[in-house]
C-alpha cells in the first residue's frame, strides 16, 4: 500500500515539475547573454544532477530540517525560486536546501518558511502539519548568507 502511494507521489511530483522544468531549460538555451559553458552549468544545475546539488549535499549533509541522510530521497530546493533569481544566485548553495519531499513541497508552496533565527514557521493554510511530519519545533541552522534568501521567501512565497 504504502509503495503504491509513493510512486503515485513520484508521479505527481515529476508531472508538475516536468513544464516547470522544460520552461526553464528553454529559457537558459535561449539567453544570448550566456556563454555555453554558463549554460551547460545553469542546466545541470536546473535537472538536479549538477554540481548544485553535490554542493548542497556536502554543506547540509542531510535534509536541512531533519538531518536525513539518505541523499536518493533528498531534494535541492532553492529558497528563491528559480524563476525569480539571478543566474549568480541560481548556482549559490546558501540558496538552497535539502530537503525530504514532502518538505521541498511545502516549502515550495509556501506553506512552511523560516525565521532569521531558524525555527520553522507555519502558514495557517497548511492543515493538519502533523500529517506531513511537520511540526512547530523543526528548525534549520542558518548562517548570514541564507537571510537574504529566506526574507524573499517569507516576503513573497510564505502563505501569512
Amino acid at each position: 500500500m504504502y509503495s503504491c502511494a509513493l510512486n503515485l507521489y513520484g508521479d505527481f511530483l515529476a508531472d508538475t515539475a516536468s513544464n516547470k522544468l522544460s520552461e526553464d531549460i528553454h529559457q537558459i538555451e535561449q539567453d544570448k547573454t550566456l556563454t555555453t559553458t554558463e549554460k551547460s552549468i545553469l542546466v545541470n544545475t536546473r535537472v538536479g544532477q549538477g554540481q548544485y546539488r553535490k554542493d548542497l549535499i556536502k554543506y547540509w549533509g542531510g535534509c536541512s530540517i531533519t538531518g536525513y541522510q539518505n541523499p536518493r530521497f533528498l531534494i535541492a530546493s532553492h529558497i528563491k525560486p528559480w524563476r525569480s533569481a539571478s543566474n549568480q544566485e541560481r548556482i549559490d548553495q546558501h540558496n538552497g536546501l535539502l530537503l525530504l519531499p514532502n518538505l521541498d513541497k511545502a516549502f515550495d508552496q509556501g506553506y512552511i518558511s523560516f525565521t532569521h533565527q531558524g525555527r520553522i514557521q507555519l502558514s495557517e493554510q497548511l492543515e493538519t502539519p502533523q500529517s506531513l511530519g511537520v511540526d512547530q519545533d523543526m528548525r534549520i541552522n542558518l548562517v548570514a548568507q541564507h537571510q537574504d534568501y529566506l526574507a524573499y521567501h517569507r516576503e513573497h512565497i510564505y502563505k501569512h
